[in-house]
């Protein structure tokens, strides 16, 4: 049971880290990406690669932890550089020309992995573990590990983006979100700015790449399709566009809904779970296109002020 539930706590941290990152993209910059997809696989063979081609023959635990440190760092530098080769074109266009672009580069990220042998192509890659072995004797502590590192990484993420935002560079993408021309006249640069947000959100789904393919040790092409893009997507669009607490609130409520309810149902109804999520994104963009959040955070709600009274809730804004 604890290995159970502490695996799905580890899959949501991934989808969570990927969700903040895009939101800060998406929300917060008001761009419009459908490409973060192809910087989590870039994260992911990235560190990938670095363990299987670099790293010692049965390491120890303190060798092991180096390795491991070291590929999650090579992970968030290479999505990082990605996002700035990207986005210092792609980030010339604006609104549907922009997802389109983005998209492309998710695809194509994914079909050089799928046919460059040296990660495995079609067929993955496999990496050794670096600190603890799984197996059937120490798969709870395996599982115990990586689920409070990818908890960690996730208030890392939270932190880091929620400090961004407070200062200047992060206020000039919350001013160009609102009004390009008039942030523009106020002296944003807005193409350095848009990159820089768009380095930063890729750095973000490196860290979860890399984390993940330690966890799994085993990744295919297939994991990093546009399904995979669309499922983030709807957690930053369903929590808020431009609202961190909002964001995670929607990725447990979808994961639940995805990992726990959907699986309860027949098998006839799994298999269009795809086409329920596709269609939830659809209906969320008509009724509510700012989410349930807005670009609010929980503690500015009504709700949460009744709740905890207005001063609490005044010092716990930003």
């Amino acid at each position: 049971m604890v290995y159970f539930v502490l695996d799905h706590v580890f899959h949501l941290c991934i989808l969570v880290i990927l969700a903040l990152g895009l939101n800060l993209i998406n929300g917060f910059t008001g761009m419009f990406s459908l490409g973060h997809h192809g910087f989590f696989a870039v994260g992911a063979y990235a560190a990938g690669a670095f363990i299987l081609f670099t790293a010692p023959q049965d390491p120890s635990l303190a060798t092991g932890a180096l390795w491991f440190v070291m590929s999650v760092m090579v992970g968030v530098v290479f999505a990082a550089l990605f996002g700035l080769v990207v986005g210092v074109p792609c980030l010339r266009l604006k609104g549907d020309y922009l997802a389109i672009a983005t998209l492309g580069f998710g695809e194509i990220v994914r079909i050089v992995v799928q046919n460059t042998d040296a990660v495995g192509a079609s067929r993955g890659m496999e990496i050794p573990y670096m600190m603890v072995r799984r197996n059937v004797d120490t798969q709870t502590e395996y599982v115990v590990l990586y689920a409070i590192l990818a908890l960690l990484a996730t208030a890392a993420t939270w932190w880091s983006i929620r400090n961004l935002l407070d200062s200047t560079f992060g206020r000039s993408m919350i001013a160009i979100r609102e009004d390009e021309v008039a942030a523009e006249l106020l002296g944003v640069n807005l193409t350095r700015t848009k990159v820089m947000a768009f380095v930063v959100g890729a750095a973000f789904a490196g860290l979860a790449g890399a984390l993940y393919v330690n966890y799994i040790t085993q990744i295919e092409p297939k994991e990093f399709n546009l399904t995979k893009g669309i499922y983030i997507l709807l957690f930053v669009v369903l929590g808020g566009m431009g609202s961190l607490s909002g964001t995670i609130m929607a990725g447990v409520l979808l994961y639940a809904i995805d990992k726990v309810a959907l699986n309860l149902m027949p098998p006839s109804i799994q298999s269009w779970r795809e086409v329920f999520f596709a269609l939830l994104l659809v209906v969320l963009m008509i009724l509510r296109p700012q989410g349930v959040l807005g670009n609010r955070e929980i503690n500015q709600t009504a709700p949460w002020r009744r709740l905890f009274g207005g001063r609490a809730a005044k010092a716990a804004s930003p």
